[in-house]
């Protein structure tokens, strides 16, 4: 379960939520009428929450989570960490349909990304992130600077099927990263690559995450790193947040407006440059998301 490139990758995150353990159970709503105040149970017992997670092991409570949170209609994600020895760092909200609009950051720059339908997908950088880019793709300082130029407060428009060069997880091959930021279910799946990664896992004592109570999962790697879950325990069983710790690519993922309605439209006309109409294909060179290797 990495929470770094997966869910990190600049060029790369439903219609019916799937309905998750109850969070609270109500005690002593139906209680005779007659029973008198000093019998009645004391604020603190009646307050009580329900444990929805009673039975099941952590394991269990983890893949639970994974499906509850990929069956979401939208969700908005945000998260930061050190891939590849780069910081990076999003906020994003994507739906089941695969529809996103957020922005990333990752060395100095600055990108917004945007897909409102199937067809295509946009992106917008700043000055800072394409110079980046084009400098992890060696391109050179005057085609950077042409490049820079006419990019300049335009959206780059990229088909949906835009070829990119497949890249390895888990001894898996990738398809192209964007359908993967885009894509609620396929986000979640990515941090979900190897099953082992949450097998095995201890539960911690509960917390509050952004005013939800939580159950705390950690699995703990042979390489010293660890994997912590915050499920929910009030509501339907999704996940909170989820950070790594230790190792090479730590990183912390949070989830917050599960099924909150959004409204994503493309950018004006007028902004956009139709790369497709250009005969310019993304070359996927950049493992943030090729930017510096357009290619006609």
């Amino acid at each position: 379960m990495r929470v770094s490139r997966n869910v990190l990758v600049v060029a790369v995150v439903g219609t019916t939520a799937v309905a998750g353990l109850a969070g609270c159970g109500k005690e002593g709503d139906n209680r005779a009428k007659g029973v008198s105040e000093a019998r009645k149970p004391s604020a603190t017992a009646s307050a009580t929450p329900v444990d929805p997670f009673a039975g099941m092991t952590p394991d269990a409570i983890a893949e639970k989570a994974v499906g509850v949170t990929k069956a979401a209609n939208t969700v908005k994600v945000a998260g930061s960490g050190i891939s590849d020895g780069e910081h990076m760092s999003l906020e994003v909200t994507v739906t089941r349909v695969g529809n996103c609009s957020g922005s990333v950051r990752v060395k100095s720059g600055t990108a917004r990304i945007l897909k409102a339908d199937a067809k295509a997908y946009y992106m917008k950088g700043d000055e800072g992130f394409y110079r980046a880019m084009a400098k992890e793709d060696g391109t050179s300082k005057q085609e950077t600077d042409a490049m820079v130029e006419v990019l300049k407060g335009r959206w780059m428009k990229m088909p949906t099927e835009a070829p990119s060069k497949s890249k390895k997880r888990h001894g898996k091959s990738s398809d192209d990263d964007m359908g993967q930021f885009c894509v609620l279910s396929e986000l979640v799946a990515g941090m979900d690559d190897d099953k082992d990664d949450r097998t095995g896992m201890t539960k911690g004592a509960d917390t509050v995450v952004a005013g939800v109570r939580a159950v705390t999962l950690t699995k703990k790697k042979s390489d010293g790193s660890a994997v912590t879950m915050y499920v929910a325990k009030q509501g339907p069983a999704r996940l909170l947040k989820v950070a790594e710790t230790g190792g090479d690519e730590p990183g912390t993922v949070t989830f917050s407006d599960y099924d909150k309605p959004v409204t994503i439209t493309p950018p004006p006309a007028d902004q956009v440059m139709d790369l497709e109409k250009l005969g310019v294909t993304p070359d996927g060179g950049s493992g943030s998301g090729g930017t510096g290797g357009l290619k006609a």
